[in-house]
């Protein structure tokens, strides 16, 4: 029977041994694996998916963005739910979900049905991403989190990395069906790891009411920015941002004067050190994301390379991650993040830079060494960023924390992919596949891309150095 942790007013850590703290972390970490694993294998099976529903390519689009709408739309209203219910039922919900997901796609009817399922899929992360931070911030002491975070992120690329690799041996030889019981004993065990580990619940809101009004204000403008983005540079798509993008300030003002408001945007207004981190992590995606996107063509398209072989070479980038982040996480602890983080970015827009400059002449070793300079600027920037967002709210604020964060991340990738989008439609128009005559335009339109790109970076780099010294969650944070 697990025990009701106090609010931040009493200032303790919970009780746990370490031996508990460590298995929690493992649990969380085989969640934080189990996400991008999963969604970098499915993105390798896209052309048999279609094949097997018989859907064109552009319908296929639907199983990322059923994902990842339906994980944004309810990141912050499950978040505020997991303050009022308790951190680790909504995390075990989560992972429930999950599993019983991964059980029932391999058997999918038809598209729709998968489609449906992805979206279930989307609801069962945002349980999960609301929680992890948080619940890792109550259980490890601010001394620490930036290694705790260093390793959760660490795996995070991990995950990233062997996704194509493991998916596309398993979908070869088995099928894309098969992938799914891949993720059920991952979702299995972090979810009995965190029950019998985590003997302490968190409800930092209890008996607050729910704000509802303010759910549906939020969700409004989350899907009319996102779902516009996603599909720029459409016209209607245009209009749907705009409709997003009115409602944003409404959902603002609303959420400020409410006393239990769905999601604690006063924080950005009174905590620079908070606003300014989170506005460097939406750059920092909104700066880079797409680098995989026009780096996959650019291996297949321009240099002709087989999948299999453009998959392996894409993994430097995401192993220097989880090899560096780590350590960096380490150093987070012992010195000021703020110039860990500005680093890192500076040396993402160093990378981007030397990206740009790629051509159909390049060489494989160059390649290779640019995207290990931004597979160290990220994670440069990454966990000290994390650990310094969580470490200067209290404890009561640490799901609103953690939710700003995620959304932030996902509505930067989606900015990323609408520029790169926007872009390419400027350069090719309305071509289909990069021709021997059309690759001078490709390469162009990368290389816009990546100059955009470079600009977030060196924005994101100055807030992160003008955010201030690093606080703790003890100390007053005000602009």
């Amino acid at each position: 029977m697990s025990s009701t942790a106090q609010n931040s007013e009493s200032g303790k850590m919970p009780s746990l041994t370490s031996e508990q703290r460590r298995l929690v972390l493992i649990g969380i970490s085989l969640a934080s694996f189990m996400t991008p694993f999963g969604v970098s294998m499915l993105n390798l099976s896209l052309p048999e998916i279609g094949a097997d529903f018989g859907v064109s390519t552009h319908a296929l689009g639907w199983v990322a963005t059923a994902y990842l709408l339906s994980s944004v739309l309810f990141l912050v209203p499950m978040a505020r739910i997991s303050d009022l219910v308790g951190r680790k039922k909504i995390f075990l919900a989560g992972m429930i979900l999950a599993t019983a997901s991964a059980c029932m796609q391999p058997f999918s009817p038809s598209f729709l049905f998968f489609i449906l399922l992805r979206t279930l899929d989307g609801l069962s992360m945002a349980c999960v991403f609301a929680t992890s931070l948080p619940i890792l911030s109550s259980i490890y002491p601010a001394s620490s989190r930036g290694a705790v975070f260093g390793i959760n992120i660490g795996v995070v690329y991990i995950g990233s990395s062997l996704g194509p690799v493991i998916g596309g041996i398993i979908t070869q030889y088995f099928g894309w069906r098969s992938l799914f019981l891949l993720i059920i004993p991952l979702a299995a065990i972090s979810t009995i790891l965190i029950y019998r580990a985590l003997k302490i619940e968190f409800i930092e809101g209890k008996g607050e009411p729910f704000d509802k009004t303010g759910a549906i204000l939020y969700m409004i403008t989350v899907f009319f920015v996102l779902f516009g983005l996603s599909n720029l540079p459409e016209l209607w798509a245009f209009a749907a941002t705009a409709i997003g993008l009115i409602a944003l300030p409404v959902f603002i003002m609303y959420s400020r004067k409410q006393k239990y408001p769905i999601m604690q945007v006063n924080l950005f207004f009174t905590n620079k050190h908070f606003s300014r981190s989170n506005i460097a992590a939406f750059l920092n995606y909104a700066g880079t994301y797409a680098i995989i996107f026009f780096l996959s063509l650019y291996l297949q398209r321009v240099l002709m390379l087989p999948a299999g072989t453009a998959g392996f070479i894409l993994l430097a980038q995401p192993l220097l991650q989880a090899i560096f982040s780590p350590f960096v996480g380490k150093l987070s602890d012992r010195f000021d993040s703020r110039y860990l983080t500005t680093f890192g970015m500076l040396l993402l827009a160093v990378g981007l830079f030397c990206l740009s400059t790629l051509n159909s002449e390049s060489q494989i070793l160059h390649l290779i060494i640019y995207e290990i300079i931004v597979g160290i600027g990220f994670a440069f920037f990454a966990s000290p960023n994390t650990a310094s967002i969580m470490g200067c709210v209290s404890r009561k604020d640490y799901s609103s924390a953690s939710a700003s964060l995620s959304v932030m991340r996902q509505s930067g990738m989606v900015l990323s992919m609408a520029i790169a989008m926007c872009v390419v439609s400027v350069f090719l128009g309305n071509t289909e596949m990069i021709r021997t005559d059309t690759i001078p335009l490709f390469l162009a339109a990368m290389r816009t891309t990546f100059y955009i790109g470079i600009v977030f970076c060196l924005a994101g780099a100055v807030l992160s150095y003008l955010r201030g010294p690093s606080v703790r969650e003890e100390e007053v944070c005000e602009i």
